[in-house]
């Protein structure tokens, strides 16, 4: 089950699964609306805790994806280029990765995400 980490000091998120998940949650995020549960890490140094669920939803007025942490979701919405970008970067990670691998989606490496995003790393769950 895929997990995700939060650090609320610097803002960052970790996704990681195996590859078989990452995969099915790229393939999960090319629909209209949907959310899954997450995998709960009782010790998640280094960072603060961790999240119960992620949801995401298209939203056809916007033109980048946001990903932001509310309470213990992490939310996920943006116009369907977008998200598909963003499917697209955890699809390619899961499929080519080496097993020690990350990868950094933000906004200033990607223009597809919105500037108030939290900073996103992709990893392979350890």
């Amino acid at each position: 089950m895929l997990q995700v980490l939060y650090s609320g000091q610097t803002r960052e998120l970790e996704l990681s699964g195996t590859r078989r998940e990452l995969l099915a949650f790229g393939q999960l995020l090319r629909g209209k609306a949907g959310s899954c549960d997450l995998s709960e890490n009782r010790h998640p140094l280094p960072y603060e805790r961790s999240l119960s669920e992620i949801a995401f939803r298209e939203d056809p007025e916007r033109d980048t994806a946001s990903i932001v942490t509310e309470d213990r979701i992490l939310r996920i919405q943006g116009g369907r280029e977008a998200l598909n970008l963003l499917a697209d970067n955890i699809e390619d990670f899961a499929s080519e990765a080496d097993a020690n691998d990350h990868c950094h989606v933000d906004s200033p490496t990607y223009d597809c995400i919105a500037p108030e995003s939290d900073s996103l790393v992709i990893a392979f769950m350890r």
